[in-house]
C-alpha cells in the first residue's frame, strides 16, 4: 500500500519532535505494564507549548506497542455526555486494530483541547470513566491544571498522574533550531526571544524557511507576536481583564495591591475588583504562582507587552507609570525589602539602553548565589575585610580601611556568603562625625568634606560610601553589588537630616550612566587619587532633592529615557543656602513683602522652607504668596510678649504696611529714631532665625 499524506505528516512530526523525554518514557512504560500504574494523565500548559505534538507522539508510541489509540480534538465534539460518548466510540472504531504484541483490552484515549469540553469534566470523572475497562488509559490535554476534584478525591488519588509542560531547555531548543536549519549565528538571538517556547521556536524557524539569509529582529516580527497572543489571550471577559493581563506583563511579580494600582489608576472608588481579577489571572495556564506573586510565562510576558507597546503606546506608558508610582511609594514605606522593591522597579526598565546591559550579568550573578542580607560588622570580621580592601585597592586602601574600621566601626555592614564568611562589605562613613586629623588620613574623605563643608548647616548629616566591594568582583556586577546598592538606598531614605551622600567609583565608565539614570550627579571637586587609583565621585544633595522628590523623579522616568549626567543638583531641585545667603535672602524678601511681584527671583522661593508649605506642584505666584505668609507669621510671633511688641511694630510699619519713610515710621511709633532702628534690626534677626529653624529642621 503506497504511503499516505498521514504517513508523511507523521514522519515530519517525528523528525521535528525534541525534548519531552521523561513524558514519553513514562507513557511508553505505562502502556506496556502488566497493570496500568495510573488511569488518567493530565497534560497541561499554555497554548503552543506542545501538548498536541506530545499527544500525537503518544499515539505513535501506542501504535508501536500494538495498543489501539484514539485521538480526539474536543473542539470538534459536542460537549455533552451523549455527544462525548458517541465521539469516543466513533474514534475507537476508526483506530487501527491492535497488531502483534497487543495486550488484551489495553486501549488509549487521547483527549486534546480539553478546555473546549470543560462542561463534561465532572461527568467524565464520576460517570464515564468508572464504567470503562481497567485497561483504558486516558490522556487529557488542556490549558488548565486538573480541577481539585481529581486530586482531592481519595478514590482517584492513586489513579491520576500530572504532566505539566514548560519550555524546552536551552539544549533542546538548540536541537529544535538545528533540525530546522536555522543559521547558527542567529540562534542566540532566537533563543533570547523565544525562551525555548515551542510555538515561538516553530514560528521563527518558519520565518527563516521563508526568508533564508535575512537576519531576525524580534521587533520586526509582529506576525509572530500576534500568533503568540492568539494562543495566550483568547476571549478576555472585559477591558479590566485585558488591563490586568497587560499590567502583569510589565511587572516582575504581580501582587493584589499592585494589580489594584494598575487597573484602577488612581485607586478611585468603584473601579474594577482587583481581588476577582487576581483570582482570574491565577487560573490562566501561562501564569504561575511565584513566591512573591503571580508571574507570567516569559514568552507570554514579552508577546503581550510587545503587542501593547505597538498597539497603544500611550496605554503602555500609563500602565508603566502606575507601576513606577506603586514601587516608589513602597520604597518610602518599606523596611527590609528595599532590595526586592528596587529589583521590581529596575525590571520595568529591562529594555532601557542604560539598564539592559547590566540586568543580564546581574541575573547571572544571582543564579546559584547565596548571599545574606547586610549585618553590622563584628570585630572578628576586620582581618578579612582589610584583606579584601588590600586585594582590590592595594596597601593604601587597606591602611585606610583599617583606620575607618577603628574610628567608625558601626559604619560598616557586611554581606555573608552561605558559609558565613564575608562576601563583601559597605562602609558608609558619617563625615559630619569626623575631625580634621581623621580626614587627613584619607584623601577621599578630605576631598569629600572640602566639597560639602561650605554649604553644610549645623546638625546636617553627610555620608561618604567610602568602601563598597564584592570580595571577588570588587565594584563589578555581582549579587553582592545589588545588595550594596539597595543598602545605599536604605541610607538615603532613613538617615535623619541627610544633607549629602557621596559615592566614590573606580570605574566611572561602567557605573556613570547607571548612576546618572538614578539621578546622581558627578562631583568633580570631591575627586581624589588613592594609592594610584583615581576615584570619580557621584553624589546627591538631598536638601536640593529630598528623597520624596527623588522618588517622584524616578517614577516619572520613561522606559527608554537616557538622561544626561546632571551637574550637581538638577535645575528643578531646591536651593541650598548657607546661613549668610539665607539671611540676605530674608532681608531682601522683607523689603518686597508689601509688593510681592518684586519677589520674583528671590532664592527663598526654591528652598525647602517654601516648598514644604506650597507643595511641589505650586507655581511661582503660589510660592510667592506662601513666602509672604511665612515672613508675616514669623514677624507676628513677636506680639506674644510685651517686650518684643516694639520689634513687631517696627517690622510692620517698615515692611508689611510701610510708612513713606523710616523717619515717619519712628514718628508714628512715637519712639526715637535710634530706638526704632535698634528694634528693626532685632526684628529682622528674629524673622531670619525663625525661618532658618524651619528651613534646617530646628537648628538655629
Amino acid at each position: 500500500m503506497p504511503p499516505t499524506l498521514h504517513d508523511t505528516l507523521s514522519r515530519n512530526l517525528r523528525a521535528g519532535l525534541v525534548g519531552r523525554d521523561a513524558e514519553r518514557a513514562r507513557f511508553a512504560g505505562a502502556i506496556v505494564a502488566e497493570a496500568l500504574p495510573f488511569h488518567v494523565v493530565h497534560v497541561y500548559g499554555p497554548g503552543g507549548v506542545g501538548k498536541t505534538t506530545l499527544l500525537r507522539e503518544f499515539e505513535r508510541l501506542a501504535a508501536e506497542a500494538g495498543v489501539p489509540a484514539a485521538l480526539l480534538d474536543l473542539r470538534d465534539v459536542d460537549a455533552t455526555p451523549d455527544g462525548f460518548a458517541l465521539a469516543v466510540d466513533a474514534a475507537f472504531a476508526r483506530a487501527s486494530p491492535p497488531g502483534d504484541g497487543a495486550s488484551g483490552e489495553r486501549r488509549v484515549l487521547l483527549l486534546d483541547t480539553f478546555e473546549a469540553a470543560q462542561s463534561v469534566d465532572g461527568w467524565l470523572q464520576r460517570v464515564f470513566l468508572p464504567a470503562q475497562s481497567a485497561d483504558l488509559l486516558v490522556v487529557i490535554a488542556g490549558r488548565h491544571a486538573p480541577a481539585p476534584a481529581w486530586t482531592a478525591d481519595a478514590a482517584w488519588a492513586g489513579a491520576v498522574a500530572s504532566m505539566p509542560l514548560g519550555n524546552l531547555t536551552a539544549a533542546e531548543a538548540e536541537a529544535f533550531l538545528d533540525r530546522r536549519d536555522v543559521p547558527a549565528g542567529e540562534r542566540a538571538g532566537v533563543l533570547a526571544f523565544t525562551h525555548g517556547y515551542p510555538l515561538a521556536l516553530a514560528l521563527v524557524a518558519e520565518r527563516f524557511r521563508q526568508r533564508p539569509g535575512a537576519p531576525f529582529f524580534p521587533s520586526e516580527a509582529p506576525d509572530i507576536v500576534r500568533t503568540l497572543l492568539e494562543r495566550f489571550v483568547r476571549d478576555v471577559p472585559s477591558p479590566a481583564h485585558r488591563t490586568a493581563i497587560e499590567g502583569a506583563a510589565l511587572v516582575r511579580a504581580l501582587t493584589e495591591p499592585l494589580l489594584a494600582a494598575l487597573v484602577n489608576g488612581d485607586a478611585s472608588p468603584g473601579g474594577p475588583d482587583a481581588h476577582a481579577l487576581f483570582g482570574w489571572l491565577r487560573g490562566l495556564t501561562f501564569v504561575d504562582d511565584g513566591p512573591r506573586g503571580l508571574v507570567l510565562h516569559d514568552v507570554a510576558r514579552e508577546a503581550i507587552e510587545a503587542d501593547l507597546r505597538w498597539r497603544d503606546a500611550e496605554r503602555h506608558a500609563a500602565l508603566h507609570a502606575r507601576a513606577r508610582r506603586h514601587y516608589t511609594s513602597r520604597l518610602l514605606a518599606t523596611g527590609t525589602e528595599v532590595a526586592v522593591v528596587l529589583g521590581d522597579y529596575v525590571h520595568l526598565y529591562r529594555d532601557n539602553p542604560v539598564v539592559q546591559p547590566l540586568l543580564g550579568p546581574l541575573a547571572g550573578a544571582w543564579q546559584g548565589a547565596d548571599v545574606r542580607p547586610a549585618r553590622p560588622m563584628r570585630t572578628a570580621d576586620v582581618p578579612a575585610l582589610v584583606a579584601m580592601a588590600q586585594r582590590h585597592e592595594g596597601d593604601e586602601g587597606a591602611r585606610i580601611a583599617a583606620h575607618w574600621f577603628g574610628q567608625q566601626p558601626r559604619a560598616t555592614e557586611v554581606f555573608d556568603a552561605a558559609d558565613g564568611t564575608p562576601a563583601g562589605f559597605l562602609t558608609a562613613l558619617a563625615l559630619d562625625e569626623t575631625d580634621r586629623a581623621d580626614r587627613a588620613a584619607d584623601p577621599l574623605a578630605a576631598a569629600a568634606w572640602a566639597a560639602v563643608e561650605g554649604t553644610r548647616r549645623p546638625g546636617e548629616r553627610v555620608l561618604l560610601f567610602r568602601f563598597w566591594m564584592d570580595g571577588e568582583a570588587y565594584q563589578g556586577l555581582s549579587a553582592v553589588q545589588s545588595l550594596i546598592f539597595a543598602q545605599t538606598v536604605r541610607h538615603y531614605l532613613t538617615t535623619p537630616r541627610l544633607a549629602v551622600s557621596l559615592l566614590p567609583i573606580a570605574d566611572a565608565d561602567l557605573w556613570g550612566p547607571v548612576l546618572a539614570f538614578a539621578g546622581l550627579a558627578r562631583w568633580p571637586e570631591a575627586t581624589a587619587t588613592v594609592g594610584g587609583q583615581a576615584f570619580a565621585v557621584f553624589g546627591m544633595d538631598w536638601r536640593a532633592v529630598p528623597p520624596a522628590m527623588w522618588l517622584d523623579a524616578l517614577a516619572d522616568r520613561v522606559p527608554n529615557e537616557i538622561p544626561a549626567p546632571p551637574e550637581r543638583a538638577p535645575a528643578e531641585g531646591l536651593a541650598v543656602l548657607s546661613y549668610e545667603a539665607f539671611a540676605e535672602a530674608v532681608r531682601d524678601a522683607l523689603k518686597c513683602a508689601a509688593r510681592p511681584h518684586r519677589l520674583a527671583g528671590n532664592p527663598l522661593l526654591r528652598t525647602a522652607l517654601v516648598d514644604a508649605a506650597a507643595g511641589p506642584d505650586a507655581d511661582e505666584s503660589d510660592r510667592t504668596a506662601v513666602l509672604v505668609t511665612l515672613l508675616t507669621e514669623a514677624a507676628e510671633t513677636l506680639q506674644g510678649t510685651p517686650r518684643e511688641v516694639p520689634l513687631w511694630n517696627a517690622l510692620r510699619l517698615t515692611y508689611f504696611k510701610p510708612a513713606p519713610s523710616q523717619a515717619l515710621a519712628a514718628e508714628r511709633l512715637d519712639v526715637p529714631f535710634s530706638s526704632y532702628r535698634r528694634h528693626l534690626v532685632r526684628g529682622v534677626a528674629h524673622v531670619v532665625d525663625t525661618l532658618w529653624r524651619q528651613e534646617t529642621g530646628g537648628t538655629a
